[in-house]
């Protein structure tokens, strides 16, 4: 019998990882995602964002940031809630649930900490504590770049749900552009002339617009197919997510439907 140390291991990180469903407090998500699959995809979307990076930045640390995005959520194998929302830290914010907030801040540590004891001391020449804590606490260029793909992934994801009639997805989406894409400076103060450059990656004040999609509400949503993902928006995030999404995993994740609605499956 495998004891929870075995299962806790270096060699068990993938398989953990992808039993942690993503916004897993929406009881019906249509195209669940895992934390493996999303941290294989911000590492992706690092890889298209790092040459405007590289540009401003000489001295970042490719190496390191590419571990930060492997392993930025590896502490939620053991968190008690597993995959930690932007939805619950906002309702923290605005409920003034400060010490919930730091409470929860402090299981992500000690959450690192604890799985370090059973995770290589190093990884590819870095401190593997140190890199989980990176991507925790946000303290460098590395972690911010890090942390700035990761939410359009989520943000993404959101979108993707509300195109094929996942309604209730509609709330991560305007969370996310009224609450975090709304002041990237003061989010990422340490990468902010990154938010200059006028790209697609980078331009989040751009008003989502849905009405081409939904031929001006002459249709609605529906499950995606491949003529769906083949429809452009004008949600430039959104596309170049479609693109990563589709070099990396392939169509599936996008069109294969694993939940329904109670009254519709």
């Amino acid at each position: 019998m495998t004891n929870r140390k075995e299962l806790l291991s270096w060699r068990h990180r993938e398989e953990n990882l992808r039993k942690i469903e993503r916004y897993h407090k929406f009881v019906v998500m249509f195209y669940r995602t895992n934390d493996l699959i999303h941290s294989k995809r911000v590492g992706a979307m690092l890889e298209e964002i790092l040459p405007y990076i590289i540009k401003l930045y000489p001295e970042f640390d490719v190496t390191l940031a590419k571990l930060i995005a492997l392993h930025h959520d590896n502490h939620e194998i053991i968190m008690k809630g597993g995959d930690i929302s932007l939805q619950l830290k906002l309702d923290m914010i605005y409920n003034g649930d400060h010490e919930g907030l730091r409470l929860l801040h402090q299981e992500e540590i000690l959450a690192t900490e604890k799985l370090s004891e059973s995770y290589p001391k190093k990884i590819k020449g870095y401190n593997y504590k140190e890199i989980a804590l990176h991507a925790i606490l946000k303290d460098c260029m590395e972690a911010q770049a890090v942390s700035f793909v990761d939410k359009i992934d989520g943000y993404s994801e959101a979108i993707h749900e509300v195109l094929a009639g996942n309604l209730v997805f509609l709330e991560p989406v305007i969370n996310y552009l009224s609450n975090t894409f709304n002041d990237l400076v003061r989010a990422y103060p340490l990468i902010k002339e990154l938010f200059e450059i006028k790209n697609v990656w980078f331009d989040l004040k751009s008003v989502v617009d849905l009405k081409d999609f939904f031929e001006d509400g002459l249709i609605g949503g529906k499950p995606h197919t491949k003529e769906t993902i083949d429809k452009k928006t004008v949600i430039p995030q959104y596309e170049m997510w479609k693109k990563i999404t589709l070099k990396n995993f392939g169509i599936e994740p996008l069109v294969n439907q694993a939940e329904f609605h109670h009254n519709t499956k």
